[in-house]
């Protein structure tokens, strides 16, 4: 049965605004959510060997600090120590600065808010969080550990605490066993942060809970455990709490079978591990190794961690997205560009004119069939007014244009089918990069990862009247939008498009100059500098194809 004119009409108009759709669908999903993993609905729980450990629970609060404190003295970090187990109550990342500001403080990490520790529970007196224990030792460094001992005669514990030249800490637990009977005992890995000092959520980069657990990722929101803790259990495996550019990751023994918990008790949100109870016979010991990750989302340390320690995943503690395949390798490449070239400006245009001249023959064909498009567009004209009153025909005649000049009306599409998720890619790398962080370009860019600070509502500052958020629009993005605009003015008519669906093409450059006006100018800037690229391009291909 044919179709009416109306029909093939309404029919076009659905599959135009189902494109338009897809591309924002696509953009607002990867822009606000992120690859989710199913919550087991029931957790096994941990079987303990007779005789059975107490059920203690984790206190719902903060730990108190104790009296005392050992001084952290690294090249990436300073902080404290506390006496009681070896407490991380305080640390401050010596390489990174709060803001661009020449004063700005260094960026603290781990506070009285925001604390991780390592606590023993079992049939037997242990040391709580709040446990002073005997330490050999005033300061922490690379060359010098520090060792914690506690004894109340029944139970001795020894911990041996190192940290290396970066951010890892290591944890050597010894316990012994001197009561003269069968105890039972397991390890707590323990994260606890105020809910008051979780920093802004909105972002593309995942922020909260983090874990590799069955060699499978989680990552939950910090408003998801509201709702209940969530468990997961697993032989290894690793969990934490992430912010975009910082993270502090328990990593227990990965031969160990532990389970996972997530849960918010009061005003505090715990990221904590739990170790399989075991016996320890009478005049018996065991030891147990815990690493500690706190610091900055450097892929190439913690790549290195992931091997030497054989920590599954770990990569995955920065958030990739769903096109990892490709973000990570860009990530690569993009940082080795910055170390060959020095500024991470200059970094992403010679990063998307390689990207540019990779895509050239796939871009060259597509352009040679938009040349031809164009060059057809008097004749498709007059097709469109011969047959104005017959949608069928007109549908004919232009098909037979199209096979009588060799033009694929479809041949532009395929560069913005690959573009796309190369788009994403790139969107994602520069958003996880922390090289992207407070670098700077030329002239007013000091930051390559906030915003283009400089505003034409305001006269560029001069008027400092309030003025709303998507109204702040700097230079980079009015040029992004620009450079659009000349693209779709070098572009053909799109084939059958009505007056509605040329001004809703019209407009893109606006809607996208206003949409992406506060994302980071990195971005912007590579976009802008790919526009520029494909117009020169075009424009060469057009002139050769007459």
């Amino acid at each position: 049965m044919q179709q009416t004119p109306k029909q093939i009409k309404s029919e076009e108009r659905s599959m135009m605004g189902a494109m338009i759709l897809v591309l924002i669908v696509l953009f607002c999903f990867q822009y606000f959510s992120r690859p989710s993993t199913p919550v087991p609905e029931t957790t096994e729980p941990v079987v303990v060997t007779e005789p059975e450990v107490p059920q203690k629970q984790i206190t719902s609060q903060l730990p108190k600090h104790a009296s005392s404190a050992v001084k952290i003295d690294t090249p990436a970090l300073s902080g404290q120590l506390s006496s009681a187990g070896g407490m991380l109550t305080s640390l401050t990342l010596n390489k990174y600065k709060e803001t661009i500001a020449e004063d700005s403080p260094d960026v603290e990490l781990l506070s009285d808010q925001y604390e991780a520790y390592l606590l023993w529970q079992g049939n037997v007196e242990l040391p709580t969080e709040d446990t002073p224990w005997h330490v050999q030792g005033s300061t922490l460094t690379p060359e010098n550990p520090i060792v914690m001992t506690w004894n109340n005669g029944a139970v001795a514990l020894t911990r041996t605490i190192r940290v290396d030249e970066h951010y890892m800490f290591t944890f050597e637990d010894m316990l012994e066993n001197k009561s003269g009977k069968d105890i039972s005992v397991l390890l707590n890995g323990v994260i606890a942060r105020a809910v008051d000092n979780v920093p802004d959520t909105r972002s593309s980069v995942h922020t909260g809970f983090v874990a590799v657990a069955d060699d499978r990722l989680r990552e939950e929101a910090y408003d998801k455990v509201e709702k209940g803790p969530i468990a997961y259990s697993s032989v290894g495996g690793w969990t934490g709490m992430t912010d975009k550019y910082w993270q502090t990751i328990l990593i227990p023994d990965q031969r160990a079978q532990v389970e996972f918990m997530n849960k918010q008790e009061q005003n505090v949100y715990f990221s904590t591990f739990e170790t399989k109870a075991e016996v320890v016979p009478a005049h018996g010991k065991i030891v147990k190794t815990t690493h500690i990750f706190a610091g900055a989302k450097n892929l190439n340390l913690i790549n290195g961690y992931q091997k030497e320690l054989n920590i599954p995943k770990f990569d995955l503690t920065i958030d990739f997205g769903w096109f990892y395949f490709l973000t990570k390798p860009f990530l690569y490449f993009l940082q080795w560009l910055y170390a060959l070239v020095g500024n991470m400006g200059i970094a992403i245009l010679v990063f998307a004119t390689l990207l540019r001249l990779a895509l050239l023959p796939v871009a060259t064909k597509s352009y040679i069939s938009m040349a031809k498009m164009k060059k057809i567009q008097p004749q498709m004209k007059l097709l469109q007014e011969r047959y104005k009153d017959d949608r069928m025909r007109l549908q004919q005649e232009m098909m037979a244009l199209y096979k009588r000049e060799k033009v694929n009306p479809a041949g532009g599409c395929l560069p913005m089918l690959i573009q796309i998720p190369v788009f994403f890619a790139l969107y994602k790398v520069l958003s996880v990069s922390l090289q992207m962080r407070q670098a700077p370009f030329f002239g007013w860019i000091k930051d390559l990862s906030a915003p283009d600070p400089s505003s034409v509502f305001t006269l560029f500052g001069l008027v400092p009247w309030p003025i709303p958020s998507f109204l702040n629009l700097g230079v980079m993005p009015i040029l992004m939008g620009l450079t659009m605009y000349i693209q779709q003015r070098m572009s053909p008519q799109p084939a059958g498009a009505d007056k509605a669906q040329m001004n809703m093409f019209k407009y893109m450059p606006i809607i996208f100059t206003f949409m992406m006006g506060q994302f980071a100018v990195g971005l912007i800037i590579y976009w802008t500098w790919s526009n520029i690229l494909s117009i020169a391009q075009q424009k060469y291909i057009m002139k050769k194809v007459g």
